[in-house]
């Protein structure tokens, strides 16, 4: 019994283990199964040359096609022109807001780019990570939402998102303000932080993707944090709109104006008042005031060559040569225009008197002596304009006494002057510029100083004498002259020495001030007739025999005064005297300038 029980637990181990090779084996070849089946799966999807199952493109299934397939199904669908009709707007808190269009973002769809993107999905990993990718493709779908951003144009919607929200900013953060032409009106903020760019930024792009998925229009609202009301900035305000006026001022080559323009202000502690007072939401009306320049071109234009400064008539004695001398010197000042600051020169105006310009000969001493001079006399023209300018109150640049007094102004207001060698120059010290107008009317020659008179105060020219030499007849025999005949060789003239003074006063004719213009010297001359010589006693007759031979009785004659040479020796020449007249001069030897 014992030995029957010992080859039966030996049979039972023997079953056991043929039990388990079995197992092992099978399993083993389940193994090698599987691993032919993975293996031949890879090879398969490694080999596949289509799009993975349930693969999508916007929308746009995809899967079980190739690449060619894919391009023209998607062009077939419409999916490059699937931005047409899609865009996003996007809203303020003030109810402001910008819209982008799909085809302005750059959502023009590629084709071709999609395709590709569908049919490498699921491509990119080892041989079984694409086996497994596949593998799952099968039981899950995959929608590729983002082929879109190859085309997107991110720096045209950022610029379209950075313009709107600084304007945003500019004006809704605390205040919103409109200008128009004639006033300002301010709302009181909303009270909100400054929209940031990048979260506006953010938000349109992501509505323009729903809006690419949903093929549609969408609108969304960007709401900024909410934060407390600042002051309205009105200093801002002020330096937006403010314009200063332009005065006029004058023109010294137009001799006129220049035009003048309006400003633009508001009165700034007034609205500022108004703003106080306003709630949230309020609108508060800031007028704009019109700020009128301080000079207007029409008051300027007024003021230029408004006034006579001063005016001056003198008498023209003499012969016509001499007028005729006068009429073209004046003709050559009348007009003159002066800046200020401009300098007037007789003889630079005038210029050299010459036959060629028509003046004439006229009488003029050199040494004291008459003489027939070209121009002779126009020292009454630079005269009569200096009297004008001490009136005027004018600064005088160059001016000398004649060498004699004259007779058509009163002492030390003369201005004598010489071609080359003396001159008569005043400057235009006001701030307006100044017309010379000096005519001849007859005999007689008015001169008048046009400008612009700032007050009412007014001037008087005086003199004091200083010294007086009367001069002295002097009779002096000359053969030439005939019996019972005199000729007047040289006029007298008594000798002045006279400081002359500028009497300032105001308009109710009080003195201001006194000041001392000069001083003129005027030399003594005594005035010579020319006497025949004495008869000589009546003698007995002692006449010679008839044989003697006659006597000439008869002097040597002596030069006559109209032929002597003029003293050009004199130190002091001056060409342009002009003496008191004297009533025995025959008019046409009467001494002239």
């Amino acid at each position: 019994m014992g030995n029957i029980k010992l080859v039966s637990s030996r049979g039972k181990k023997g079953k056991r283990r043929t039990g388990a090779r079995t197992a092992f084996v099978i399993v083993i070849i389940f193994l090698v199964g599987l691993a032919a089946l993975v293996f031949s799966l890879g090879i398969y999807v490694s080999r596949l040359d289509t799009v993975y199952p349930n693969v999508w493109a916007d929308g746009i299934g995809l899967s079980g096609l190739t690449l060619e397939e894919s391009v023209w199904t998607l062009i077939d669908l419409g999916y490059e022109s699937n931005a047409e009709n899609v865009s996003a707007t996007v809203v303020f808190p003030d109810d402001s807001s910008f819209t982008i269009s799909g085809d302005e973002a750059g959502f023009s769809l590629n084709a071709g780019e999609a395709a590709i993107a569908a049919f490498e999905f699921g491509r990119g990993g080892t041989f079984f990570e694409n086996e497994i990718t596949y593998v799952r493709s099968l039981f899950r779908r995959t929608d590729l939402r983002d082929l879109s951003a190859a085309m997107f144009d991110r720096d045209h919607v950022l610029a379209v998102v950075a313009d709107h929200t600084r304007k945003f900013n500019d004006v809704i953060v605390n205040n919103t303000y409109s200008i128009g032409s004639d006033k300002i009106v301010v709302t009181k903020g909303t009270g909100v932080e400054p929209a940031d760019e990048d979260s506006v930024f953010d938000l349109t792009v992501a509505t323009l993707m729903q809006a690419m998925d949903q093929q549609g229009r969408l609108t969304a609202r960007y709401t900024p944090e909410p934060t407390e009301i600042k002051e309205v900035d009105l200093k801002f305000l002020l330096s937006m709109i403010q314009i200063t006026p332009v005065d006029a001022f004058y023109d010294p080559e137009t001799f006129s104006a220049t035009e003048s323009s309006n400003g633009l202000s508001f009165d700034i502690e007034a609205a500022q008042r108004m703003l106080d007072r306003a709630g949230v939401g309020i609108d508060v009306v800031i007028p704009l005031l019109v700020v009128e320049p301080e000079i207007t071109k029409e008051y300027l234009d007024s003021m230029i060559f408004r006034d006579v400064l001063a005016e001056r008539t003198t008498r023209i004695l003499g012969t016509s040569n001499r007028l005729n001398n006068i009429v073209l010197s004046s003709n050559a000042v009348n007009g003159t225009q002066l800046n200020p600051g401009d300098i007037f020169s007789f003889n630079n105006i005038v210029g050299r008197r010459t036959e060629e310009k028509g003046y004439k000969e006229a009488g003029a001493y050199v040494g004291g002596m008459t003489v027939l001079e070209i121009g002779g006399g126009i020292c009454q023209t630079s005269s009569t304009i200096y009297d004008c300018v001490l009136h005027a109150d004018l600064e005088v640049i160059e001016r000398y006494s004649h060498r004699f007094t004259v007779a058509y102004l009163p002492l030390g207001n003369d201005a004598t002057i010489n071609w080359g060698t003396l001159d008569f120059r005043f400057m235009n010290d006001t701030d307006y510029p100044i017309r010379v107008e000096a005519v001849v009317t007859g005999r007689d020659l008015e001169v008048k100083l046009i400008g612009t008179k700032l007050d009412d105060t007014y001037i008087i020219i005086d003199f004091e004498s200083i010294s007086t030499t009367p001069y002295e007849v002097i009779r002096r025999e000359d053969e030439s002259v005939p019996q019972g005949e005199t000729i007047t060789y040289t006029d007298g003239y008594t000798g002045q020495v006279v400081d002359t003074y500028k009497y300032l006063y105001d308009g109710e004719g009080k003195l201001i001030s006194k000041t001392l213009v000069g001083r003129s010297t005027y030399r003594v001359q005594d005035r010579i007739i020319l006497i025949p010589p004495a008869l000589p006693p009546e003698e007995p007759d002692t006449s010679p025999d008839p044989g003697t031979p006659p006597i000439d009785p008869s002097p040597s004659p002596s030069p006559s005064p109209s032929t002597e040479p003029p003293d050009v020796t004199d130190p002091y020449p001056d060409p342009d005297p002009d003496p008191d007249p004297d009533p025995d001069t025959d008019p046409e030897e009467e001494t002239e300038d």
